[in-house]
């Protein structure tokens, strides 16, 4: 297709600095998202319908004074978030905390605008670090890093999260039995991905080379970036401490989900105990993880809070009116982040 859109390329992300020109290479297959995106707005609108518009805006006009609130909470994860990838980086002083968060808020806008299965943030972080002057190796290499610390915590947080439900509610025991496979399968996958990259990153794509010319060019002239990338990621591997401090931090950032949670039942006079706040933000996440073909993860994420709203016997009507708070708080933050990306884009 010769449609475009804003993901990066890989091949485009991965090549070095100097040899860099003009924009990224951009990407698109358009039909599947553009259908996703008018399935989960569609889902949306047939949820706020069948619930009711106005119900939901009583809802939300009881939050009165205390809405603006509902923003703060999420900038506990932001700064969660860029200390994991601030430990991601070899030891050194790359990039000051402050750009950092500042790359950190404009990816996050991106992933939030885009399928996350796409991975468009994570091709966005590489190309800002190399425009803030972040040799490309190291910058991949810590993005690589950070991508896999984020989904090791990710996962232990969905089975704290769940293990924690499970203990003080009923649940079927089939429910139970899926959702344990699902974090087994999950495991196996992150080891797998981890062994993977002790092994070498980029062999699969040495041996995918040697089989096409045009690819095996392209491999031949950045043989040396890669092979620095790999011992970058490597060597990381190596120092547990970094590694483990990147995963507590992004733990950490999901475990202010729940602070967020608890806020937006607060705010709406609903009950604010903190394992409900869990049961919300644990399912959220299993939700988001399932549902990443989605741009904005739109409509499946109010389902899924209307479904877990229903099993901790709350209405539908406060479930929705929580979802769209939830919602207005990730367009104000994707709006923040793309001021950050426009003010990095001039620099």
């Amino acid at each position: 297709m010769s449609e475009r859109e804003g993901i990066i390329s890989p091949l485009a992300a991965v090549g070095p600095a100097d040899a860099y020109q003009g924009r990224p290479q951009l990407v698109y297959r358009p039909g599947l998202t553009r259908w996703c995106l008018a399935g989960g707005l569609l889902l949306f609108i047939v949820l706020l319908w069948r619930i009711g518009a106005e119900a939901v805006g009583r809802q939300l006009w009881n939050a009165g004074w205390a809405l603006p609130l509902v923003f703060l909470p999420y900038a506990l994860t932001i700064s969660c978030e860029t200390l994991a990838w601030w430990f991601a980086f070899p030891p050194g002083r790359w990039l000051r905390f402050r750009d950092l968060l500042r790359l950190t808020a404009a990816a996050k806008a991106v992933q939030l605008l885009t399928p996350s299965i796409a991975q468009a943030g994570e091709f966005l972080k590489i190309h800002l670090l190399r425009v803030a002057g972040v040799r490309t190796d190291i910058g991949t290499a810590s993005v690589v890093i950070a991508k896999t610390t984020m989904t090791i915590a990710e996962l232990l947080f969905i089975g704290f999260g769940l293990t924690f439900v499970f203990g003080f509610t009923a649940v079927d025991p089939l429910i139970a039995t899926y959702a344990w496979v699902g974090i087994v399968v999950m495991g196996v996958g992150v080891a797998g991905v981890l062994l993977w990259q002790r092994t070498g990153l980029f062999r699969p794509l040495r041996w995918i080379s040697r089989r096409v010319g045009a690819l095996g060019a392209f491999v031949d002239r950045h043989e040396e970036l890669l092979r620095s990338t790999e011992r970058f990621i490597c060597e990381h591997l190596e120092e547990k401490r970094r590694f483990g401090l990147s995963c507590l931090w992004f733990f950490l950032g999901w475990a202010f989900g729940i602070v967020e949670a608890w806020a937006l039942l607060a705010v709406l006079g609903l009950p604010s105990d903190i394992p409900t706040a869990l049961a919300i933000q644990a399912w959220s996440a299993i939700v988001t993880r399932l549902t990443t073909f989605i741009p904005g993860n739109l409509g499946a994420q109010e389902a899924g809070i209307v479904m877990i709203f229903s099993y901790l016997g709350l209405s539908s009507e406060s479930a929705m009116a929580f979802a769209v708070l939830r919602r207005l708080r990730q367009l104000a933050w994707i709006a923040g982040g793309l001021g950050c990306l426009a003010k990095t884009s001039r620099t």
